[in-house]
């Protein structure tokens, strides 16, 4: 390509197309309201990235293993090679096309069913899909949240408390 070509698509446009929905920065909208003379206040924001959370259950009575728990999932997964230690029996007939973060799929390796997750004393039976390799050991997606009725807290110093409900005895 030429310059002028390349230029033109790194150029911004200064402004949208008619009818285009803005959303201003909540930063920037606060400087340009500030009076004359007004100092303006720092504004504490998100971290890019923060730290996955996790949790450390007994998994089918035999080995505390990390789970990270990611609401936005919808599944619960394992990775083959704890499913290989834990000695879990998993069938194959129940496959599913798994989306990664890196936009990558992945089709899971069967289902693991009723796999008792202990956390304090609460057992879980969880359905687990197992996959090839990811980069996680396990991950708790959304039912594991709607199963124990979840509640997350979330606090300024990166602290988090999950408060959850045993579904067997409420």
């Amino acid at each position: 390509p030429t310059i002028s070509s390349f230029v033109n698509v790194l150029h911004q446009p200064e402004t949208p197309p008619p009818g285009a929905i803005i959303i201003p920065d909540m930063y920037e909208t606060y400087l340009k309201n500030l009076q004359p003379g007004q100092v303006s206040q720092p504004l504490i924001v998100a971290k890019e990235s923060l730290a996955l959370r996790s949790i450390v259950p007994l998994v089918n009575h035999q080995q505390e293993v990390e789970c990270v728990i990611d609401p936005g999932s919808q599944v619960i997964a394992m990775s083959e090679g704890i499913c290989n230690e834990l000695a879990l029996i998993y069938g194959p007939e129940i496959v599913l096309n798994m989306q990664l973060a890196n936009g990558k799929i992945d089709r899971s390796l069967g289902l693991a069913h009723n796999v008792p997750f202990l956390i304090g004393n609460i057992t879980l039976y969880l359905q687990v899909h197992i996959i090839w390799n990811p980069a996680y050991d396990v991950l708790l997606g959304r039912p594991f949240n709607i199963l124990t009725e979840s509640i997350i807290k979330n606090y300024s110093n990166e602290d988090q408390t999950i408060t959850i409900s045993d579904p067997n005895t409420g």
